[in-house]
């Protein structure tokens, strides 16, 4: 996709809302658009509450730990959660408090309200260090740039990921799983870890072996069995991980009998450069849900099937094709 003009125009107009001596002309046509910039007590205090609201409040419309700008835009920015220099009429020091206004009256939601888990020592951050940085606060005004109310974009969690690669691909749990019991618990037997499968603990059945745990953690798949956090970083772990799995898994849908996922029935897989290119704009909006233009196509023809084809054997080539769509930013951001 060409994304150049737009990155240059945003460009221009970060220079504006952040660089004194801007042009009047160009800092008057940002002043509509850029919000107030996060300040670091702002991380401090998001990074203080992260460890207990981020579970509920990683993506979404109301997804203020996705990032810092996230929280900045999304909560500080926002006078009907917080009310600049007035924390008693700030909601979000209510509901940290267990005396919301609205549908929901204490955060998180259970039995005992954020002033209480800190009271406990559950919760680091105590509510008056929120209340003193509410009252510190100035004027705030969000970034009218992105549109409030569109889809927050996060990464796919390790069940996620799981669950889109098997539907995508065509594949199940009975392809990497047999039935088993210990001790006449019902467990999920791996058919063999050169499949590369990969399982929560928290699954029922529950996998026997340690590896498919390991690589559902490498995913950034949290689990209560484990004590394991969720990880939604783009890590270097997760990437190798999901390069590994993706490669792997690919090859075993393209050999899978009867398999329409990827190439719906009478579809011929050949070498031919027609094919081919149709099969790659297929599978752009099968896996990115974007049509790839006709220079995509030639490029990701030319420098990804071409070097991996054989005059004997294609399959290489559909295996990385298959495997560069699931490592595509736009794929493993959901």
């Amino acid at each position: 996709m060409n994304r150049i003009a737009p990155l240059v125009v945003l460009s221009f107009l970060a220079l504006a809302c952040g660089r004194e001596g801007a042009s009047s002309e160009l800092a008057s046509r940002s002043q509509s658009v850029c919000g107030t910039p996060v300040v670091p007590e702002t991380v401090r205090i998001m990074e203080g509450l992260k460890p207990t609201c981020e579970g509920c409040h990683a993506q979404g419309a109301r997804g203020y730990f996705a990032s810092a700008e996230a929280f900045q835009s999304l909560l500080v920015a926002d006078a009907r959660l917080v009310k600049a220099g007035n924390p008693d009429d700030s909601e979000l020091v209510r509901l940290l408090e267990g005396r919301g206004s609205g549908a929901f009256k204490q955060m998180p939601i259970g039995e005992k309200s954020y002033a209480q888990l800190v009271a406990e020592g559950t919760a680091r951050l105590p509510v008056a260090d929120v209340r003193a940085w509410i009252q510190g606060l100035g004027t705030q005004q969000r970034d009218a740039r992105p549109n409030a109310d569109a889809p927050r974009i996060t990464r796919m969690t390790g069940t996620q990921v799981q669950r889109a690669l098997y539907q995508q691909l065509g594949l199940s749990n009975a392809d990497f799983f047999i039935e088993a019991f210990e001790f006449g618990i019902p467990m999920a037997e791996s058919r063999g870890d050169d499949l590369y499968p990969l399982q929560s603990p928290d699954m029922v059945p529950a996998p026997r072996q340690q590896p498919t745990a390991e690589r559902y953690h490498g995913l950034g798949g949290g689990s209560v069995m484990t004590q394991t956090s969720a990880d939604r970083t783009a890590s270097p772990t997760f990437a190798l991980t999901l390069t590994q799995v993706s490669q792997r898994w690919c090859r075993l849908a393209l050999a899978k009998s009867g398999n329409v996922a990827l190439f719906p029935a009478g579809t011929q897989r050949t070498a031919n450069p027609v094919d081919v290119k149709a099969t790659l704009r297929r599978w752009s909006m099968h896996f990115l849900g974007e049509r790839l233009t006709d220079t995509q196509v030639d490029a990701l023809y030319t420098r990804v099937f071409v070097p991996l084809a054989t005059p004997t054997d294609t399959e290489p080539a559909y295996v990385g094709v298959c495997s560069y769509f699931i490592r595509h930013p736009h794929w493993i951001f959901y």
